[in-house]
């Protein structure tokens, strides 16, 4: 095919990280596709878009619009980026497949199991591809994490657990802050809170290396008491959740525990590990971007030692797979958030070659599922079968968004 001619929906805050992804693309001279097209109520978004591709696409120039359903009527678009409001994921993605153009969109997937499942029947309906965006699992070190577990490294797997613990520096006599709430802050147009929002990439890890999940027993809730203005300029309190405490067990019977909160003064702290039969991987942080092995014999693989071992050990297909040679051609060296760029150039790609991305809209949907189902299990007071949730036999806590967007 000629050229791609993307679009994007959504200029906001992480669609800056996804517009540097293509950038760096078109810096590295990958020139199979054009941004074309943006699209933003807000003006000086897509303004601000459009110079910056200005600057290393002189041509052909971006057209700007506030409507996205108009852009999709008036350009031809081969495919979309999409980086709005959850709850406005569905409605695009299924605008963009009507229209004939694939689409890429920002996790999570859906902001409720049915507007994820309407995507993905959709897409599959008229014959277009459907990607998510997961930057997370493309670092290397996850990938090595994944490469060391179904090695066989640490044994067969047994359990994981993870914990992220901190709190906002705010003095807890005025917990009214002065900025303005934002979306993510409402249960109707953000789905949940931060363990859905970026919880997503979590869970994607978790499936990546212990497969689907069965059940889950979890409590979520807001224990921070923090406020903030509406539009109106008055005090208003969130509707989603700051702290998330689950059990989750896997169909291969990994069983582990993962808690998240900001809502902790205090001391702060972080860590993820895995366990098997004869060792563990264990790394600092929500991620596992320094994991290190240890066996049960008390041997050591620092960080350095266990991504160099995964280097050698997959043959270069993989790693011309996982690290494009033209994108980066030394993967030892890589340091930052490169995922990104990762995740365009795979879906771009895709676009291309008429294949099926790395992540495509099944594994964002099983992804999404998982803190859905802890914000059900909480709603019911019980464990809950991830085959519940999917089907729709649990959804108390859905309920309300699926009324409030029709879906």
């Amino acid at each position: 095919m000629s050229k791609i001619r993307l679009a994007f929906i959504g200029c906001g805050g992480m669609a800056g990280a996804h517009l540097s992804g293509y950038l760096e693309l078109k810096r590295k001279g990958v020139d199979i596709f054009d941004i074309v097209a943006v699209a933003d109520p807000v003006e000086e978004r897509t303004a601000r878009f459009a110079d910056l591709i200005s600057e290393v696409q002189p041509s052909p120039k971006v057209q700007r619009y506030g409507d996205y359903e108009k852009m999709l009527q008036e350009q031809e678009v081969d495919a979309a980026d999409i980086c709005t409001p959850h709850f406005m994921h569905h409605t695009n993605a299924i605008a963009c497949f009507e229209a004939g153009a694939d689409a890429m969109v920002e996790k999570p997937l859906g902001v409720t199991v049915k507007a994820g499942k309407k995507m993905v029947e959709s897409a599959e309906e008229h014959g277009k591809i459907l990607a998510v965006a997961e930057q997370v699992r493309r670092w290397i070190g996850p990938r090595a994490v994944a490469w060391a577990i179904h090695s066989g490294l640490i044994g067969d797997p047994r359990m994981f657990f993870a914990q992220t613990t901190g709190g906002a520096k705010i003095d807890p006599s005025n917990l009214v802050r002065d900025r303005r709430m934002s979306w993510r802050q409402s249960k109707l147009t953000g789905g949940g809170g931060p363990i859905f929002d970026f919880g997503v990439h979590y869970v994607d890890l978790l499936i990546y290396f212990f497969g689907d999940v069965e059940s889950v027993y979890a409590h979520t809730g807001r224990f921070s008491g923090l406020k903030y203005r509406d539009p109106d300029g008055n005090v208003a309190e969130p509707t989603v959740e700051d702290t998330s405490i689950a059990s989750l067990k896997f169909e291969n019977g990994v069983v582990g525990t993962w808690s998240w909160t900001g809502a902790a003064p205090g001391k702060s702290f972080g860590f993820t590990v895995y366990y098997g039969s004869t060792g563990s991987i264990h790394s600092d942080g929500v991620y596992p971007n320094g994991p290190q092995l240890q066996t049960w014999d008390g041997t050591v693989k620092n960080t350095p030692e266990l991504i160099g071992e995964f280097l050698s050990a997959i043959d270069e297909a993989t790693t011309h797979k996982y690290f494009p040679p033209e994108l980066y051609p030394d993967p030892a060296k890589l340091t930052g958030d490169y995922g990104v760029a990762l995740e365009v150039y795979d879906f771009l790609t895709a676009v291309r070659d008429r294949r099926r991305p790395e992540l495509d809209g099944w594994d964002g949907f099983k992804a999404q599922v998982i803190p859905i189902a802890f914000f059900e299990s909480t709603t019911c007071e019980q464990a809950v079968k991830i085959d519940d949730v999917i089907s729709g036999r649990v959804d108390a806590y859905q309920q309300e968004i699926n009324d409030k967007w029709q879906i």
